[in-house]
């Protein structure tokens, strides 16, 4: 190998994320053709929850989470469509409310029990503060529920292993890309199969996630 190319080529790891699974972490390398990969798989979603050229979606994560939210920034530049950020922590919720009063997404992703908690000390309004959102995705069900109580049409983000399934709002169906990933019902439990090439292979990964699977690229949440 030249010196130029050691230099020029782009390495083999883009970045080393974190998935969870239950009270265990593990650390999962990606590739820059994995996240490119995930970008193309999760362009529809966003287009299920109403993004399309020149809309905006705010991600609200925290950085830990990259190897998931990475694939969404990038998918959101193959619709025509921006991006923009804030922490999914209580201490940013102001910048979150912010960023929705000044930019006017057309979508929220990400909204956790803990943006919900600093919007409310904030002593703000979950309905309020997204009434002009087309679609909030939740992260958790805390999070969900109280939106939905508070009339804001929800959908879910569901982190399942490395890759992510989303569901419209109102819908409990949650849709992941079944063309890339196996997804199968262990003992209750969803577990994941990667069926294309990725830096860091899964087979039959238990995910911590309780749920079943309605069809190929479907599943629901036990509640």
């Amino acid at each position: 190998m030249s010196f130029a190319a050691r230099f020029e080529d782009p390495p083999a790891v883009w970045g080393v994320g974190r998935v969870v699974v239950g009270d265990t972490v593990l650390t999962w390398p990606v590739s820059q053709h994995d996240i490119d990969d995930e970008a193309a798989a999760l362009a529809p979603r966003l287009v299920d929850l109403g993004l399309g050229d020149r809309g905006l979606v705010l991600i609200v994560s925290l950085l830990s989470q990259a190897i998931h939210v990475a694939p969404f920034e990038q998918a959101a530049g193959l619709l025509g469509a921006r991006y923009s950020s804030a922490d999914a922590t209580p201490y940013d919720a102001f910048r979150t409310v912010s960023l929705v009063r000044q930019l006017h997404p057309h979508v929220v992703l990400g909204v956790d029990a803990s943006v919900c908690d600093g919007v409310e000390t904030l002593g703000a309004d979950l309905g309020t503060v997204f009434a002009t959102v087309g679609a909030v995705a939740a992260a958790d069900a805390d999070a969900q529920q109280r939106l939905e109580a508070s009339g804001v049409p929800t959908a879910r983000w569901l982190r399942l292993g490395p890759t992510s399934a989303v569901s419209a709002p109102g819908d409990d169906v949650l849709v992941y890309d079944e063309q890339r990933w196996q997804v199968d019902a262990v003992d209750g439990e969803l577990a994941l199969t990667n069926r294309v090439a990725r830096l860091t292979p899964c087979e039959g990964l238990r995910t911590g996630v309780r749920g079943q699977v309605l069809a190929p690229g479907r599943l629901r949440l036990d509640a």
